[in-house]
């Protein structure tokens, strides 16, 4: 018998009893859509930091900050004890001016500058209304933009790229008309209060991102300008204290990225890329959605059972009828494979129509998301799906159900022909 006269007799002999196929179908149908939604979410979420990482275009780039050896929280060995020369536990974490000089020095970093924090009081447009305003220089980092181009990283030109919400909040129609224009930025002394202004240029309107939790970004030059307010008169004892640096990596290859992680460790010092700072949502998202995957599992555990029932009663049911081919000459190999390619059909009706549901159940939670709780977040759709998953979701699922069919498939193969032609 041909392969496709044994796929053409099975399908027939499956719906048989249609009730029990189509209740077996729906048991597999569950698994199959469960799985398939949360590994598209989970592709769909990885996807947009994966594009949030190809962004910043950086992989050379480390952020150092100063290890330090105890802090408010007890461990299992008590907090640690104060010293005069160490001071508090904040102040112990701070790079000064000799941890500076002292990174500068390595041989596998270049262009090490201290991640200087500064803040504005406000910023003000085109209608004159002031709005607060978190800000923040990149170091060297690109960020997702909209329209315009990124802040300079060197020079003297005060730029600014500002987020969306701030364009239509500053009275310009649109993110291109925000482009070239002049916003005043309002900075205080840290020390005595007193505010100036500064003038800067939008060059850039960027994308909502988790890169700088998408707030403003300024240009080095303007940064520098910032600081400088914030910091006039402010005690020398409180300047040249950072709370990280910033440092590229020469040649950039993992293996040397990663020794200069390690090389740091053991001068007291703990250094990240971008990238490690994301990897924790990147954990995050599969753990939740490797949990809803095992209620998947589930799901297609006790479909297997159903179908182990469902041919083991298609067995029962026409015992005779296997008699009687086998007492024709079909061998056990031949009734073997026919109640597996039943499985095996089972499986595939199952799983298929189980991606299709989630092929559109994502398309419209997508479009709900859009328009809903992930408004502005362009580029981020939730759910995604590609060939090579789903492929795999259907041949899991098949190979699952062949295997709960090779028990009943067995017990068809190994039947007496004889005892079988006089079953009643």
């Amino acid at each position: 018998m041909k392969f496709k006269d044994s796929l053409g007799q099975a399908s027939t002999n499956l719906w048989r009893n249609k009730g029990r196929t189509i209740l077996t179908i729906i048991a597999i149908f569950i698994g199959a859509f469960t799985i398939s939604m949360t590994i598209g979410i989970k592709i769909g979420v990885n996807d947009y930091i994966d594009k949030q990482i190809n962004n910043v275009g950086r992989n050379d780039l480390l952020q150092i900050v100063k290890k330090t050896e105890g802090s408010s929280t007890a461990t299992t060995d008590g907090p640690a004890e104060y010293h005069a020369e160490t001071g508090s536990a904040e102040a112990a974490s701070m790079i000064s001016q000799k941890d500076l000089t002292a990174l500068e020095n390595f041989s596998g970093l270049t262009t090490v500058k201290p991640g200087e924090y500064f803040s504005v009081d406000y910023i003000t447009g085109a209608w004159g209304k002031k709005f607060v305003l978190s800000a923040s220089n990149t170091d060297g980092i690109d960020v997702d933009l909209k329209t315009g181009k990124q802040v300079s990283q060197n020079g003297n030109a005060l730029e600014i790229d500002i987020s969306p919400d701030y364009v239509k909040a500053l009275g310009y129609d649109s993110p291109k008309a925000a482009l070239n224009q002049s916003v005043h930025l309002g900075v205080s002394s840290q020390a005595t209060g007193v505010q100036e202004e500064v003038t800067a240029t939008i060059v850039g309107v960027r994308n909502p991102s988790i890169v700088n939790n998408g707030d403003a970004v300024v240009s080095e030059a303007l940064a520098e300008k910032l600081i400088a307010i914030n910091q006039t008169d402010l005690p020398k004892a409180m300047q040249g204290q950072y709370y990280y640096v910033t440092a590229v990596v020469k040649n950039p290859t993992d293996e040397n990225v990663a020794k200069m992680k390690d090389t740091l460790a053991n001068a007291g010092y703990n250094a990240s890329t971008f990238a490690d700072q994301v990897g924790m949502i990147h954990s995050t998202v599969d753990a939740i959605t490797g949990v809803l995957t095992l209620f998947g599992g589930i799901a297609l555990l006790a479909a297997s059972f159903g179908i182990i029932n469902t041919l083991f009663m298609s067995v029962q049911d026409r015992t005779r009828e296997i008699g009687l081919m086998k007492a024709m000459g079909m061998g056990r190999a031949k009734v073997f494979a026919s109640f597996s390619i039943e499985a095996l059909l089972i499986g595939f009706w199952g799983s298929a129509l189980g991606v299709l549901a989630a092929l559109g159940g994502g398309a419209l939670l997508n479009k709900i998301a859009t328009d809903s709780f992930l408004t502005g977040l362009d580029g981020f759709q939730l759910v995604q799906f590609n060939f090579s998953a789903i492929f795999a979701i259907v041949a899991v699922i098949m190979l699952i159900a062949f295997l709960a069919g090779t028990l009943p498939a067995n017990r068809a193969a190994r039947l007496d022909p004889i005892k079988a032609l006089r079953y009643e």
